[in-house]
Order: structure tokens, then sequence, then C-alpha cells
């Protein structure tokens, strides 16, 4: 069984800098424990639904923005006992391990060097974790590095697009798998560049001929929010077929051969 348990399920910066939606990124608990995309809250977070991050094999993050790589030296140096030992991978785009013209790098050399490995792949690039392999995937973001993945495992793929415009070739990276992870910031007619929307994924689905089993939306922003993502889930299964859930923190998910089941998780009380 693979799990995947979400540590929030909000992106953009009126959503990170409010909260009204945690902005944790998502642990995958399969033959390793790999963490995407560590936003703000994903060290707290982590330890509220007892995932305990000393437990990490391999972190990826799509891309520089604060949303999606703010926790990713903490959970490094979390992933190695402190920094005192080499251990743990990182599959990273290359603007988080090196910055651009307006970002600087997200990782330190410091806490490269505590690394056993750093992959720094372009889309079709395969790396092996554990028993499962990662495809990467591409994007169309405002960060041009932006990468995704398309995770291969004993009950079924799983695919994770980050935040990205949509375009045709990215119904072809994903299609087939049978669980989908997408980041859909907006609703319906209120699409952006550079981000989906209801709409984008709509069009997505209905071109695929082998669509997901199930779809789960996240990277939620604020007009999103407002809009009541629920219902933006209810029409896109409506329309695609598709049985579509909303992200939120402390949502988990438990994909067998047989099923794939949901749960919400309580929060741990700590002392």
């Amino acid at each position: 069984m693979i799990e995947i348990t979400f540590l929030g399920s909000g992106g953009g910066r009126f959503i990170t800098i409010t909260q009204f939606r945690s902005t944790g990124g998502f642990h995958i608990r399969a033959s390793r424990n790999i963490y995407v995309d560590p936003g703000p809250g994903a060290l707290v977070r982590s330890w509220r639904y007892k995932l305990d991050p000393r437990k990490l094999d391999a972190i990826f993050v799509s891309h520089r923005h604060v949303d999606h790589c703010n926790d990713v030296e903490v959970m490094i140096e979390a992933m190695t006992g402190g920094a005192l030992k080499k251990h743990g991978t990182l599959i990273a785009s290359k603007s988080v391990i090196y910055g651009d013209e307006t970002h600087t790098p997200a990782v330190s050399k410091y806490h490269m060097d505590v690394l056993e490995s750093i992959y720094i792949p372009e889309p079709g690039s395969k790396i092996a974790i554990g028993d499962e392999e990662m495809i990467i995937t591409p994007s169309q973001h405002s960060d041009p590095t932006t990468i995704g993945f398309r995770l291969k495992t004993s009950v079924g793929d799983i695919s994770y697009i980050p935040d990205t415009a949509y375009f045709e070739e990215l119904r072809d990276w994903h299609e087939g798998a049978r669980l989908l992870i997408a980041a859909v910031t907006r609703p319906r007619d209120m699409g952006i560049p550079y981000h989906l929307s209801t709409d984008d994924i709509v069009d997505m689905l209905k071109k695929m001929e082998k669509k997901p089993e199930a779809l789960i939306i996240s990277h939620i922003g604020m007009k999103m929010h407002f809009a009541n993502p629920y219902k933006e889930a209810k029409y896109i299964e409506n329309v695609t077929g598709v049985k579509t859930y909303v992200a939120k923190e402390g949502f988990r998910v438990m994909m067998e051969k047989e099923r794939i089941a949901v749960r919400t998780l309580r929060p741990a009380r700590f002392v």
C-alpha cells in the first residue's frame, strides 16, 4: 500500500501569508519516504501528523517559489539527523539549487554536503527511489525550470503536476496514471498565466483516453478558496467522470491494488 498525506493544500502568495489553507506540501510513504514541495509549515505539520521527518529518504522540490521550498533546508537537516550523517536524496529544479535572476538558491552548500545524492533532472529523466521509479515531467511556469513527476509503483502510477500553464503535451506525460495530484489554483472562468484552472484540468481529463482513477486538487489559491474548491471538484467529477477530491491538511490517500481510499487524520496533541 502507498500512503500520501497532505500537510497543506494552499498555494500562491496570499494563501501563503494568511495560511487560510496550510502550505506544507505532501508526504509519500512507499518503499521509501518521500517529501514533496516542503513549503512553509512542512516541518511543524509533519510532527503534527506523526510523520517523523528524520525518517525521510528523499525530498522533491518542483521549483524555487517560497510556497514550494521554504522548509527544504530544515527538512534536509531532519533527514540527515541534524546534518550529522550523510543521508538521503534531493531531487530539485535548477532554480532550487542554483537560483535564478530573481532568487538566490534555496539550498546552501552546507546542506548539500550532507546529502548522499542530488539530482537536478530534465524532463524524461528516471530516478530510482527504493522499489519505485520517478520519471521527471515538464511544466510551463514563470520559473521555467519547474518540474513534476510520475512515480511508478507496484500498485500503479502516481502523477504530480505542480504549477504550470496547460499545454497539450502535459496530457501525454500523465495519461494512464492511476492517481493524479494537480495544482489547480484557479476556479472556472478565472484562469491566470502559468497556472491550471478548473477549465484546464477538465479539458485535459476529457482528452485522456485512459483517465486516472482519482484526481486530487491542491495548491489552492485565494480565488479558488473563496469560490469553494469542493464545488469545483464536484463540477470536475460530474463533467469528466473522474472521482475528484480536494486536498487539505491531514488528508490521506491510501492506494492499494484493489482500491483507492481516503480519510482525514486528526492532528496529534502535544503536551
